[in-house]
C-alpha cells in the first residue's frame, strides 16, 4: 500500500524457524546466523543513508491517488472485525458455551461486503499463514460482548498504591488480560527478534562475571559477534566500535534498512545531536527556555569563565532559545534530595549511573539548531551542578575539532542518557502505550460494542493491551531494569510522575505545539525556521486529516451538541477515564467539538504519535554509544575535572567493555523497530474500509464510505507532503519518513 519497502515476513519466518530449530538440535557453541549474503550486499553506508528516493521514483511508488486503484494486501483486521459484528457474524457465550454464529447476510445489499470479507479473510490467512500454523496464535474472528460481560472482562488494577498499599510499579492497567484479546508474545513480536531476545536474555547474557568464565572464548569469535550486532569487548577506542560497526550489525528490517547513526562519519557532531531533537525518536520535548532558564544559564557562563558566551547570550532573541529540560528527574524518580546521585546495579550486572542533563539551544532563522551548553546532571540549581558550553558559537564555526573535544562529547553523552531514559519509560512507554490503554480499558467498561465512539476507536487498538502487559512482565522488568541507572522502585516511580502529570487535553497537537513554543497552525510552520523540524509539520498535518475524518464519522450518529450531552454512554466515559483511570485532564465532553477532540487524540496516540516515537529506535539507539541508556562510570563533581577529560574517560563512561549491557541495549531498539507490514498501516485501514462500504447504500453508510475515501485521498497526499517536507531539510540531513501513513501503523503494533 505504501510501497518502497519488499516484503519481508516469510524470508523472517523461515529465519526464525531455522534459527529455532538449530537451538533444539545444536549445542549453543555450534553455527550461529550470520547477516545473509544478499542483504550484506547491500548494508546502508553513509551515502545511502542520507539519500532521498528521487521524487519520481518515489511518486511512481505511493499508493495510488483514486481509493478504486489502491490495492489491499489484506483488510484491516479491525475493519474485518466491526464489519463481522455488525453483521452478527460473530460467536456468542452463553453459560460457558460458545454458540454459532446467527448473522443471515443475504444477497442484495450486502453481497458485495459478503464476497469482499470472504476475500479480506482468505488473505489474512496468507499473509500470516506460515506463522499461525507454527504458533497458533491470534484469535481472527470477533466475539460479540454485552456492557456487561465486558465490565466482568475489563478490570482496573488499583492505583496508585496496590491493595497491600504499596505503591503500584505501573499506571492503571487491565488487571488480566480478555481472552479473546491475549496474544501470545510470538503474535506480537517479529518471530525472529523475539527467539534472538530470549536466547540473548537465558542463554549468551550471564552475569558480566560469567562472560571471564566459559563464555569468554565464545563471544571473542567474531562469526558469532556478528549475529548479534557487534564486538563491543574489544572497543577500547570508540573508533574501533565504529569501524566494526560498518561490517557487522543485524540484517535491515527497520524503515532504514538496517541502518544506524554510527555509519555517519559525523555521528558525534553538533549537527547530529542537534537534529535529534526535531527528526530523533524523541522529537516531542523540546521546549522554548523560559526567562528562569535563560538566566540560569547565563549565570553558569559567568561563574564558568565563558566571556564570549555571556555576551552572546545577552543579544539572543529570547523566542529563539530552547531547552531539553531533565531537571525534574530525582523528583519524578521520588528522590528527596536534589543533589542526591541516581544509581543502580543489578545482580550480575555492572554499576549504572543516570543523569538529569538539562541541554540548551539556539533555533536560528535558517532553521538551524545548535547546542548551546549543557548541565550534565542538575541537582537542585545550576550553582551545585557542572554545566558546560560549547567551544563552537554558531553552527557555521569551524568542525575541525569536534572529534577530540572529549569534555564536550561526555556532556552530549549525558544529554543523550537523560534523552533515553525520559523517551523510553515517558514518551513511549508510558504517553503512548499506558495512556492509550486507560481509555481502553475505560471504553470497555462504559461504551457498548456497536456505539459509535467504539466502533470507531476499535481498528485503532490491534493488539495493545497484550503488547503492554508484555512489556509490564518482561520487557521492563527483565531488560530495562539492567541497563538503566536507577533503581527498579525509581523507575516505577517515574512513570507514575509522567502519568500522573500528563495533560490529556494540553497534549493535542495544537495545544502541545503552542506550550512547547512552536507555530500551532501549518502556515506558521511553513518558515524556514521550522524547515528542519519535519516532525512538527507532519503531525500537525495527520492532526487535521484525523480530525476531519473522526469528525465525518462521529457526526453520522451525533449531529448536535445536544445528542452528545445526553449520551449517557459518553459521559460515563469521561468520568471512567477521570476517575478510575486515574486521569483527570481527559476532558467532561458536552458538545460534539470536544468528542471529536477527544476521539482524534485517541487515534493520534496509537497511529502516528507511536510510530513517529517507536519505528527510529534501531536507527539512533542500536549503535549504543551514540545513545547509551545509562552511565558506567560516576559523573564529574566540578567542571574542572570535566574539562581533564580525555577519550578513556569516555569510554569508561560507555558500555563498551560490558558485554550484556550492550547487547540488551542494541538489541531492544532492533526488535521494536521492524517495518510496518502494508496491510497495518493507517493507509491501508482508509482503504480496507472503502472497500467494505463501497457498495452499500443507506444515507448513512453512503456517509462512512465518503468519510472513508477522503481520509484516503487525505493520506495519500500527504504522502507526498511528507516527502516534500523531508527533502526540504538542510543538505545532508536524515531523510525523515516515519510518518508517512503507508509506514505508520494504524495501532501500537509492537
Amino acid at each position: 500500500m505504501g510501497g518502497r519497502r519488499s516484503p519481508i515476513i516469510p524470508s523472517v519466518v523461515d529465519r526464525a524457524l531455522h534459527f529455532a530449530d538449530n537451538l533444539m538440535h545444536k549445542a549453543l557453541d555450534g553455527d550461529l546466523p550470520t547477516i545473509p549474503s544478499k542483504e550484506a550486499i547491500n548494508r546502508p553506508d553513509q551515502a545511502s543513508i542520507l539519500k532521498h528516493t528521487p521524487e519520481k521514483e518515489f511518486l511512481a511508488q505511493i499508493a495510488p491517488k483514486d481509493v478504486k486503484n489502491a490495492p489491499i494486501p489484506s483488510y484491516d483486521p479491525g475493519v474485518f472485525d466491526n464489519e463481522l459484528l455488525k453483521l452478527k457474524l460473530y460467536a456468542t457465550v452463553d453459560d460457558g458455551v460458545v454458540k454459532e454464529p446467527e448473522g443471515n447476510v443475504t444477497k442484495g445489499t450486502y453481497l458485495g461486503t459478503q464476497v469482499a470479507l470472504t476475500q479480506a479473510y482468505s488473505k489474512i490467512e496468507q499473509t500470516f499463514a506460515s506463522l499461525f500454523d507454527v504458533l497458533g496464535v491470534e484469535p481472527t474472528l470477533p466475539r460479540y460482548l454485552t456492557l456487561e460481560e465486558q465490565k466482568k472482562l475489563y478490570n482496573w488494577t488499583s492505583y496508585p498504591k496496590n491493595d497491600d498499599g504499596t505503591p503500584s510499579d505501573y499506571p492503571p492497567h487491565l488487571l488480566t488480560i480478555p481472552p479473546d484479546q491475549s496474544y501470545t508474545p510470538f503474535g506480537i513480536f517479529n518471530a525472529i527478534g523475539l527467539i534472538q531476545t530470549q536466547v540473548i536474555l537465558k542463554k549468551l547474557t550471564p552475569d558480566e562475571d560469567g562472560f571471564l568464565g566459559k563464555t569468554k572464548k565464545w563471544l571473542l569469535e567474531k562469526e558469532r559477534a556478528v549475529a548479534y550486532g557487534g564486538e563491543p569487548e574489544k572497543g577500547m577506542k570508540i573508533q574501533d566500535v565504529v569501524d566494526y560497526n560498518k561490517f557487522h550489525r543485524k540484517w535491515g528490517t527497520d524503515i532504514n534498512e538496517g541502518g544506524n547513526i554510527g555509519l555517519l562519519d559525523d555521528w558525534f557532531s553538533d549537527r547530529r545531536f542537534a537534529d535529534q531533537q526535531f527528526t530523533g525518536t524523541n522529537p516531542a520535548t523540546i521546549t522554548q527556555a523560559s526567562a528562569t532558564w535563560i538566566d540560569e544559564f547565563t549565570k553558569a557562563a559567568k561563574n564558568g569563565g565563558y566571556d564570549k558566551w555571556v555576551a552572546a547570550l545577552g543579544r539572543t532573541a529570547p523566542a529563539s532559545l530552547f531547552v531539553q529540560d531533565g531537571s525534574y528527574f530525582r523528583k519524578a524518580c521520588g528522590v528527596a534530595d536534589p543533589e542526591a546521585v541516581l544509581f543502580n546495579q543489578e545482580p550480575g550486572s555492572g554499576e549504572n549511573w543516570c543523569v538529569g542533563a538539562v541541554t540548551l539551544f539556539q533555533l536560528y532563522d535558517d532553521g538551524k539548531l545548535h547546542p548551546i551548553a549543557i548541565c550534565l546532571d542538575h541537582k537542585g540549581s545550576m550553582e551545585k551542578s557542572v554545566t558546560i558550553f560549547n567551544k563552537r558559537m554558531s553552527p557555521t564555526d569551524s568542525t575541525s575539532g569536534e572529534k577530540e573535544d572529549w569534555p564536550w562529547r561526555y556532556a552530549k553523552t549525558c544529554a543523550q542518557v537523560t534523552d533515553w531514559m525520559r523517551h523510553e519509560l515517558v514518551v513511549h512507554l508510558t504517553l503512548s502505550h499506558f495512556v492509550e490503554e486507560a481509555v481502553i480499558i475505560a471504553t470497555n467498561r462504559t461504551i457498548p460494542m456497536d456505539h459509535a465512539v467504539h466502533r470507531l476507536l476499535y481498528p485503532h487498538w490491534y493488539k495493545t493491551l497484550s503488547l503492554n502487559a508484555a512489556a509490564r512482565s518482561s520487557l521492563v522488568p527483565q531488560v530495562i531494569r539492567d541497563i538503566v541507572g536507577v533503581s527498579p522502585a525509581q523507575a516505577s516511580s517515574f512513570i507514575r510522575d509522567a502519568y500522573d502529570n500528563y495533560d490529556f487535553v494540553g497534549s493535542y497537537v495544537p495545544n502541545d505545539l503552542k506550550r512547547r513554543g512552536f507555530p500551532s497552525t501549518e502556515e506558521g510552520l511553513k518558515t524556514p525556521r521550522y524547515k528542519n523540524y519535519p516532525y512538527a509539520n507532519n503531525m500537525l498535518s495527520l492532526w487535521t486529516v484525523l480530525r476531519r475524518y473522526a469528525k465525518s464519522m462521529l457526526e453520522i450518529s451525533f449531529p448536535t451538541d445536544a445528542s452528545v450531552l445526553k449520551d449517557e454512554y459518553i459521559q460515563a466515559w469521561c468520568k471512567e477515564v477521570q476517575s478510575s483511570g486515574h486521569m483527570p485532564s481527559f476532558p467532561s465532553i458536552t458538545t460534539l467539538d470536544a468528542l471529536v477532540d477527544a476521539v482524534t487524540m485517541c487515534i493520534f496516540i496509537a497511529s502516528p504519535f507511536h510510530s513517529a516515537v517507536n519505528y527510529l529506535q534501531n536507527f539512533y539507539q542500536a549503535f549504543v554509544v551514540a545513545k547509551p541508556p545509562s552511565l558506567c562510570k560516576t559523573p564529574p563533581a566540578t567542571l574542572d575535572a570535566l574539562r581533564k577529560f580525555k577519550e578513556a574517560d569516555l569510554v569508561a563512561a560507555l558500555p563498551i567493555n560490558r558485554q550484556r549491557e550492550w547487547l540488551l541495549a542494541a538489541q531492544i531498539p532492533w526488535l521494536l523497530s521492524f517495518k510496518v507490514e502494508d496491510d497495518r498501516s493507517l493507509l491501508n485501514y482508509a482503504a480496507s474500509q472503502w472497500y467494505v462500504y463501497k457498495y452499500k447504500t443507506s444515507p448513512a453508510e453512503a456517509k462512512v464510505r465518503d468519510a472513508s475515501q477522503r481520509l484516503y485521498s487525505d493520506l495519500q497526499e500527504l504522502q507526498k507532503a511528507f516527502y516534500y517536507n523531508s527533502t526540504a531539510q538542510d543538505k545532508g540531513a536524515v531523510p525523515y519518513m516515519v510518518c508517512d501513513p503507508g509506514l505508520t501503523a494504524v495501532s501500537i503494533l509492537i
